[in-house]
């Protein structure tokens, strides 16, 4: 089960715009019918106004059981509300709600990338765990600042939360939420102190530094929120959020991002490979994605029958890319693969690591991720930019 307190604290993302605002309650509007109140709804989630959309999304959604769209949005809205609850009982009573929302939404092809996160981190039977940190009186002051910022109430909001960070100053969650309060009440600059510290108590932990982005990016100072972006997909590289805000970045600044590619004949992007050897080539070098396969039978063998590791993915890419130089030095290749050449670049400079961690890795490969990040966070970030990104630093 992944810590609720993460999913809390992602739920604040919904609310960053400057547009969201409070100018009427839910439930005096008048639906005349559910395509009406459909409209309604939406209009009140594309002003990120989710406590304001719960009812009629609890209204409409089963009038509209394939719209996967409103169903996405009514399994935000339920867990938003949910985070302002008093008792813990209703709380988990909420999240399972949400979550088999979420679920549903899901299964009839909902894009929306929020609500998948959430799903990815909830667990089916609610769980027990969605308290900030133990103390009553702070987890009070915090829910209070929850409820204030879900009206829209920035100021009361900062408040809460600034008597919570004062209980416990080393509170990444209460950190993080004074710095949105300032965000959401368009003090960008204001904000970005608060991220600061945030990334300063919990430096593994992605939100800050993408709530910095955002605060960047309102500044209109790209350059510094694509850093903030690469961190925050180097503290969490398996979170649907940091691939998506760092790709929108990508379009929000025009940047002339060209990744390089490492993929072998027949093979997706991301993801685990498979060599299908009758479709290499000796003239361009990919005979030498032969040697992947064997490097990984012996690199099995030899751990035991573990499936994959960082070490033996690691070994088996630089077997190829050592083939691929040999043979490009002897004159065998004709028309080098230009993804081969880019695995060779990636060897030279210390970083297939990082590309195997972030692009090919599958479970248990990922679970080696916090120990590889301890130790190199700087290649993560230059491959991050370098490779991934195709820009310099």
């Amino acid at each position: 089960m992944k810590n609720i307190r993460y999913i809390l604290s992602i739920l604040t993302l919904i609310f960053l715009l400057p547009g969201f605002v409070n100018q009427i309650s839910a439930q005096e509007i008048k639906l005349p019918d559910k395509a009406a109140m459909r409209e309604k709804a939406l209009e009140f989630t594309d002003q990120n106004r989710y406590i304001d959309a719960f009812p009629l999304l609890e209204k409409a959604a089963p009038l509209y059981p394939n719209d996967a769209e409103l169903w996405a949005h009514y399994g935000i809205a339920i867990l938003t509300r949910s985070t302002t609850l008093g008792s813990a009982e209703e709380r988990k009573t909420e999240r399972i709600k949400g979550y088999n929302v979420l679920a549903k939404a899901k299964q009839l092809g909902a894009k929306n990338v929020i609500a998948l996160n959430l799903l990815d981190q909830l667990s089916p039977d609610g769980s027990d765990e969605d308290n900030f940190g133990g103390n009553p009186e702070f987890e009070k002051h915090l829910r209070e600042g929850e409820g204030f910022f879900g009206r829209g109430e920035y100021d009361k909001a900062f408040a809460a939360y600034e008597k919570a960070y004062k209980i416990n100053p080393k509170s990444y969650e209460a950190v993080l939420f004074l710095g949105d309060s300032l965000y959401a009440g368009g003090k960008y600059k204001d904000s970005e102190l608060w991220f600061a510290k945030a990334v300063e108590i919990e430096p593994n932990r992605e939100q800050a530094y993408r709530f910095w982005g955002d605060a960047l990016m309102n500044q209109k100072k790209s350059s510094e929120a694509r850093d903030k972006f690469v961190d925050a997909l180097a503290a969490e590289p398996y979170s649907r959020l940091t691939w998506d805000r760092l790709g929108r970045w990508v379009g929000e600044s025009k940047a002339q991002a060209v990744p390089l590619q490492v993929t072998p004949p027949g093979n997706e992007t991301l993801g685990e490979i498979k060599i299908d050897e009758t479709l290499l080539k000796i003239e361009n070098g990919t005979m030498s994605w032969k040697l992947y396969n064997e490097t990984r039978k012996a690199q099995i063998v030899a751990g035991g029958g573990k499936t994959r590791t960082l070490a033996g993915e690691v070994a088996a890419y630089r077997k190829v890319a050592e083939a691929f130089k040999m043979d490009l030095r002897s004159g065998k290749i004709k028309y080098p693969d230009q993804n081969l050449s880019n695995l060779v670049k990636l060897d030279d400079e210390g970083l297939l690591e990082p590309y195997v961690l972030l692009i090919r890795a599958d479970e248990d490969v990922a679970e080696e991720y916090i120990g590889y990040r301890a130790k190199n966070r700087d290649k993560l970030r230059k491959f991050i930019v370098e490779f991934l990104l195709g820009m310099s630093k």
